[in-house]
């Protein structure tokens, strides 16, 4: 019997049009539930608020949820760029944290003035804090009443913070140093903590010093090519730019015998990457004039001489600890490994120690001597890492009434000093540049 082929027809017919009147009824019903901010997705990338702060591209509910702030759009239209601030007390854990003090009053204002940062997930390995600006009392200055021997002055408070101070924790390692006075454009990297970090900033309400900040906290994951491998406190990366010491006001632009001195009880390594290509790493100062000379101040001045006017001093002189003329003068010194004089032509020879008034690499007082400061203010190294490490102790010596002219080649600080290259309490300003191998 064969089949009736209309009537098959009709049946397949009459199954399709109830198949595909299912699927238009169901994608209508999913085209209702949709909104478009469902479908619109985007990253979670950084940008830049109309506040001026760097912030993380967000939903506008997700920005709200997080207590941000609101500071114009990204992702075409789609996010908001939300901006964290924390103020005293508080505490977060998102990147790109802002700490922001615009004029601290002692009368109205937290003090201590902590700020808690927290990991924003397991993969953070470290924490960079930028002192975008900073600026709190000075350290202390020279103690003229408190006299060693006849003329000589023993400045042991000198270079500390005594007033206010700024500490950062460091529960999984290494504290870093304590400031104090204008450390604008400083960084600090420090462990990111299960334990969380905290920035304390202790002030004393009985001076009238007029103190601001604004610090800013960036995460950085374990993978970021941007934080310093070994256990550094500064990074540098590029292959040229300046660093220094803390307390550097960077607005003064002329070194005097007054004009800075450096913080007590500084232990820390500033660290550089090695780019691509690149063999060496040399340093100069950044302020030096023109035509120098022994009598005019350069932006390195780290301890005594004790070679005489217009030296450093070089290897086991600094750093001492045996009974000499010269002790404890050079206390404080600068360690870069394998430091030779101008750009070097080795990879091995060169000191590990440098001080003095002058930031010369010279292996001999003669040749110091005879050397001029303009052209042995270049010293390089060929050993990586590329670490720059400053060791300052928590003492100083200082003499009011020099018996002779080079009395600041004998001790650190030479308080009636008018002439000089360089002083040896004023710490470093330097700058630093790559050469291509």
């Amino acid at each position: 019997m064969k089949p009736n082929i209309m009537l098959l027809f009709l049946i397949f017919f009459a199954i399709t049009s109830i198949f595909c009147a299912y699927d238009n009824s169901t994608l209508d019903r999913k085209r209702k539930n949709l909104g478009i901010f469902n479908v619109v997705q985007f990253e979670n990338e950084p940008c830049t608020g109309t506040n001026n702060l760097n912030g993380t591209c967000y939903t506008e509910s997700e920005c709200s949820d997080r207590s941000g702030t609101s500071s114009g759009s990204c992702a075409s239209g789609f996010g908001v760029c939300c901006t964290f601030s924390l103020a005293c007390g508080g505490k977060a854990s998102e990147n790109a944290t802002y700490a922001i003090m615009t004029s601290y009053s002692t009368s109205t204002n937290s003090d201590p003035c902590i700020y808690t940062i927290c990991k924003m997930n397991s993969d953070i390995c470290k924490l960079r804090i930028d002192f975008e600006s900073m600026t709190l009392s000075d350290p202390e200055d020279f103690d003229t009443s408190a006299t060693l021997a006849t003329g000589v002055l023993l400045a042991l408070e000198a270079g500390q913070c005594q007033k206010d101070t700024l500490t950062v924790t460091n529960p999984d390692g290494k504290a870093p140093p304590v400031i104090c006075g204008v450390n604008t454009g400083q960084h600090m990297f420090v462990s990111a903590s299960d334990q969380c970090n905290q920035i304390k900033v202790d002030i004393d309400t009985g001076t009238s010093t007029t103190r601001s900040w604004q610090i800013k906290v960036t995460q950085y994951e374990c993978s970021s090519p941007n934080i310093p491998v070994d256990d550094c406190l500064q990074y540098h990366t590029g292959t040229s730019g300046t660093f220094y010491s803390f307390g550097w006001d960077k607005s003064v632009t002329t070194v005097t015998s007054t004009s800075h001195i450096h913080l007590q009880n500084q232990y820390y390594d500033i660290c550089f990457r090695r780019e691509r290509g690149y063999c060496s790493l040399c340093f100069t100062p950044q302020i030096f004039k023109v035509t120098p000379s022994p009598n005019s101040f350069t932006s390195f001045g780290v301890s005594a001489a004790g070679a005489g006017p217009g030296t450093s001093a070089i290897g086991l002189l600094c750093g001492m600890t045996s009974a000499t003329a010269i002790n404890p003068a050079t206390q404080d010194y600068i360690e870069v490994k394998n430091l030779q004089p101008s750009t070097g032509t080795t990879k091995t020879a060169g000191t590990s120690r440098i001080c003095g008034t002058v930031f010369n690499a010279n292996p001999t007082a003669a040749a110091q001597a005879a050397a001029s400061p303009s052209s042995a203010s270049t010293a390089c190294t060929w050993s990586t890492p590329f670490k720059w490490g400053v060791r300052f102790n928590g003492e100083e010596i200082a003499i009011a009434t020099p018996a002779s002219a080079t009395a600041q080649n004998t001790y650190e600080h030479y308080i009636a000093g008018t002439t000089g290259a360089g002083v040896g309490y004023s710490g470093f300003y330097m700058n630093f540049w790559q050469n291509s191998c």
